[in-house]
């Protein structure tokens, strides 16, 4: 069955969805998102949840400015981007539908996507996205299953996204607002070629969604999601100063036209970028992989630039690190992630669950590097894969920067997680995944750059 099939099939109601005629014998289904309050001030993304690297459209508010004028905003941004989009980018949707908008509320299509909101902006009612999306193969109950966590003060529902075969199977299944868990028959999917997207609602208004993708027993960062917050999808900030909180994190583009689909790490548009904070201030972000099975080794791959960093004189660190939890299930502490206090396991200190180490003395000379547990490349230190003692199915991730020089900074693109021991033989070797990666990269600046050129081209001729 094709998605647009599903889809219909998976909708549901009460989520302000409607007929909206907008033709002779034209009508499509439609969903109001309402707007409430004022606005804090910063970028307002509204994102199509649909593909791996997600249309969207922008807008900057003002402190104070009212939904109402947010939301007329961001109709005419729409109908701006779908009668005319620029080169190397897409319309949010096809068709004679336009954005509407009575008072501070949107009406949008709704059948081939979702909607998310993501951006700086905290205001106008939009709830924080959900955290940690898992996703991973349960053989015995032979299902895929998901698993995540939910900002504290929860939603009134949840929407989930499923596609897979290059998005041409899929839709949408509704959610209680408390729900952290969601399985589909293993029979019915792809298991190599799996994307999911989770939303929390309160009200008409969608948060940013958490995305993961799957391809066998390898569970991955593979997506082009704008950020929220100055944050990476699924990711949260920790900071060894109570009151720093997110300082120093921001959104990074690294390709600037719309592609669609991805297939690696490199490939991936946005980065997290990692600033140096007041001196003495330890800092990064972190996220749990859920669900894992007990007695299993993980190999982590992570994606990787120190930027300008060899310039940098002062000293400085850059590590990825992981660990498996505690049976309790608790969050680790910015303190653990510091290396100040003992992790799970008892190891203590800088070096413990260290995957990889960058310094003054080890850089990626401004380059994107690909980095995996289990192998050492040059005088770098090769971390450890993961092992889940018994009765343990969760494993932390966490990136930490400390720098004396205020205007030091690093990139960070994600992570994949793969079940070692479940994969065997089919194990890629490092090596092939690290050429998979800059072979991507590759292909994705070859496009890049054709893309310029026409635009180039294009304004000459205008």
């Amino acid at each position: 069955m094709r998605l647009n099939s599903l889809v219909r099939m998976l909708l549901i109601s009460g989520m302000g969805i409607c007929s909206f005629l907008a033709g002779p014998a034209y009508s499509v289904q439609t969903y109001d998102l309402s707007l409430k309050d004022t606005a804090v001030g910063g970028s307002l993304v509204l994102a199509a949840v649909r593909n791996q690297e997600q249309e969207c459209v922008s807008i900057v508010t003002v402190t104070g400015e009212p939904a109402e004028s947010v939301a007329s905003r961001l109709a005419g941004a729409i109908n701006t981007l779908n009668a005319s989009p620029p080169i190397g980018q897409s319309e949010l949707w096809v068709g004679r539908l336009q954005a509407e908008v009575s008072g501070a509320t949107l009406r949008l299509p709704l059948g081939l996507s979702h909607w998310a909101l993501a951006g700086t902006e905290t205001g106008l009612g939009i709830p924080e996205p959900p955290l940690s999306l898992s996703c991973s193969i349960d053989n015995a109950s032979q299902v895929v299953r998901l698993l995540w966590t939910n900002p504290s003060d929860g939603y009134d529902r949840i929407i989930v996204n499923c596609f897979w075969s290059n998005s041409d199977h899929g839709g949408s299944q509704p959610l209680p607002g408390s729900s952290t868990s969601f399985a589909l028959d293993k029979a019915k999917v792809d298991v190599n070629d799996f994307d999911a997207y989770v939303v929390g609602y309160r009200g008409d208004i969608p948060s940013n969604c958490a995305a993961v993708h799957l391809a066998g027993n390898r569970q991955s960062e593979i997506y082009g999601v704008p950020f929220s917050r100055g944050l990476a999808p699924n990711w949260t900030a920790w900071s060894t100063s109570a009151s720093a909180g997110p300082t120093g994190l921001e959104q990074g583009r690294k390709y600037q036209f719309y592609r669609g689909g991805m297939s690696a790490l490199s490939s991936k548009p946005y980065y997290q970028v990692i600033k140096a904070t007041p001196r003495g201030t330890v800092h990064g972000i972190w996220r749990k992989f859920l669900g894992l099975t007990p007695g299993h080794t993980y190999r982590l791959t992570a994606h990787l630039t120190t930027l300008e960093m060899d310039s940098i004189d002062g000293d400085w660190a850059l590590a990825v690190c992981a660990s498996h939890n505690g049976a309790d299930g608790k969050d680790l502490t910015a303190e653990q992630m510091a290396g100040e206090d003992a992790l799970p396991d008892g190891s203590k200190g800088l070096e413990a669950a260290r995957v990889a180490l960058y310094d003054n003395h080890n850089t990626t000379r401004r380059m994107w590097e690909t980095t995996l547990t289990g192998y050492k490349a040059g005088r770098r230190p090769a971390g450890s894969h993961i092992v889940l003692p018994a009765g343990v199915d969760t494993i932390t991730v966490w990136v930490r920067f400390s720098c004396s020089d205020p205007s030091g900074q690093v990139a960070f693109s994600g992570v994949a997680l793969e079940d070692v021991t479940a994969g065997g033989d089919r194990l890629k070797t490092p090596e092939k995944v690290i050429e998979e990666n800059r072979a991507e990269q590759g292909r994705r600046l070859d496009e890049e750059g054709a893309l310029k050129e026409k635009a180039a081209r294009n304004k000459k001729g205008e």
